[in-house]
């Protein structure tokens, strides 16, 4: 795989050509981001399987990522075509969801650790060690999960369209992310933007958003690693 250093204007226009390929199939792209959310709050409300919907994410970007290969081919999507690229690298994108799977469980623990910590800090409650451990806490908590997005984030895309085995996905995933600094950071802006006004519609536009967000990591991956013609 080649990988190649963008703008960082091109974070912007990772989500216009996501808008691009939405408008193509509107109806089709909200009915697979309803599935999206509802199998991924089903999965949160099940005891114990919260951490599940890392992996069901990472399966799911897949096979989005191949229906947006298709609807930019075609013009059309179906439902059809995102089973098709889940079932097609099913394997490789298995092994990446476990990768995800063991960052979730990390940061749930750290997390937990950080925020127990830190609310014995505010109220005054703590000690010293308690201190040190929401510290440490904190530090593998973010290492966690910035290197764990940093990975994962090109990783669904680069096995299902590069056919790339899942370590080189997530180290390409890594490096592209960090190579393109200022582009991820605008796209992260944006997104974040994005999520807000997810919240601000008390998360109908969740609708819209979420088959944007895995559109614009389409287009992203194309960006950073053009495919040989």
């Amino acid at each position: 795989m080649h990988m190649r250093a963008v703008a960082a204007r091109q974070g912007s226009r990772w989500i216009a050509e996501g808008w691009t390929l939405f408008q193509q199939c509107p109806g089709t792209w909200i009915l697979l981001g309803l599935i999206d959310l509802l199998v991924t709050a089903v999965l949160y409300e099940l005891p114990y399987a919260s951490d599940l919907t890392a992996v069901f994410t990472v399966l799911w970007t897949g096979g989005m990522i191949c229906a947006a290969d298709h609807c930019r081919t075609t013009g059309s999507v179906r439902l059809a075509d995102v089973l098709r690229g889940i079932r097609t690298s099913f394997q490789p994108l298995f092994a990446a969801a476990v990768f995800a799977l063991l960052i979730a469980i990390v940061c749930d623990l750290t997390g937990d650790r950080a925020s127990s910590a830190l609310r014995l800090l505010a109220f005054g409650g703590a000690s010293n060690t308690s201190s040190v451990l929401a510290l440490i806490a904190g530090v593998l908590y973010s290492t966690a999960a910035l290197l764990g997005t940093m990975a994962l984030w090109l990783a669904p895309a680069l096995i299902v369209l590069n056919g790339a085995t899942p370590a080189d996905a997530l180290r390409a995933s890594f490096a592209a992310t960090w190579r393109n600094g200022a582009a991820s950071l605008v796209y992260g802006l944006i997104v974040s933007g994005l999520m807000l006004a997810c919240v601000l519609t008390l998360g109908v536009a969740l609708l819209v958003v979420a088959p944007l967000i895995y559109l614009s990591t389409y287009a992203a991956s194309l960006d950073m690693f053009p495919r040989e013609r």
